[in-house]
């Protein structure tokens, strides 16, 4: 999942960078240190008084979650495995097997199979830690939208002092006053290209994620609930593939 995000970004970021280099324009003159600081920290500064500590930190989990490396886990062959050796054992042996699990829903539900939680309270305790993710992670989403609606409006802060600048510089020659008017739009050209090609995009792929996740989630509680009620495999997997597709 996460390859689709590097090479989109990497591919727009080189087609711009082409498109410079078509029109005989020179890289250098796209890379200003003002206008790059100016538009990182005002975007991060605005961005950042916009939401609470607790939303950022948020958004900063649900990116480490997306940009991991690990890989994925097969739950419709863990879930086969799971309700085999239930059905062998007994419920009580599955605690052997919950920290062999990556899912914090699937190790929370599992724990309260074995404390011989009823099922009706254990769907009810894990629709409800599902649902309080997913809006961890649209809210995730909202974070790097607004960024994505900050970054152009400070471009043109940017674009706005330059200008001022050059004003105050009229006396300067055309060379010279030509320079001044290209550096301030710079800050502009920041702007609109840090909206769209970084910040909107992960935006957009948070949203991807949380509602690939949401259904393997409501997955994982289907497939909880049909082990505690006993369920043959069948009738497991019947209730768990509309959500999670197998390896």
């Amino acid at each position: 999942m996460i390859f689709s995000t590097y090479f989109g970004i990497f591919l727009a970021i080189i087609s711009v960078i082409f498109a410079i280099i078509l029109e005989g324009a020179h890289l250098g003159a796209f890379f200003k240190i003002s206008a790059l600081f100016l538009i990182l920290g005002g975007t991060i500064g605005a961005t950042y008084a916009s939401f609470s500590n607790q939303q950022i930190k948020h958004l900063t989990k649900t990116l480490k979650e997306i940009f991991s490396s690990n890989t994925e886990q097969d739950y419709i062959e863990l879930f086969i495995k799971l309700s085999d050796k239930t059905r062998k054992d007994g419920l009580l042996s599955l605690e052997d097997e919950i920290e062999q699990i990556d899912s914090d829903l699937a190790k929370k539900g599992l724990r309260l199979v074995v404390d011989g939680t009823d099922p009706s309270t254990v769907e009810e305790i894990l629709f409800e830690w599902s649902d309080e993710k997913e809006e961890e992670e649209i809210f995730s989403a909202k974070v790097l939208e607004t960024a994505g609606g900050f970054c152009p409006t400070i471009g043109i802060i940017g674009t706005v002092m330059g200008l001022v600048h050059v004003l105050e510089n009229l006396g300067a020659g055309t060379a010279a006053l030509g320079q001044g008017i290209a550096t301030a739009f710079i800050a502009t050209f920041y702007g609109i290209g840090f909206a769209n090609l970084f910040f909107l995009p992960l935006a957009n792929k948070v949203k991807s994620y949380s509602k690939q996740e949401n259904q393997i989630r409501h997955g994982i509680i289907r497939g909880i609930l049909s082990i505690m009620q006993g369920d043959n495999k069948r009738i497991m997997l019947e209730r768990m593939s509309p959500f999670i597709k197998s390896e």
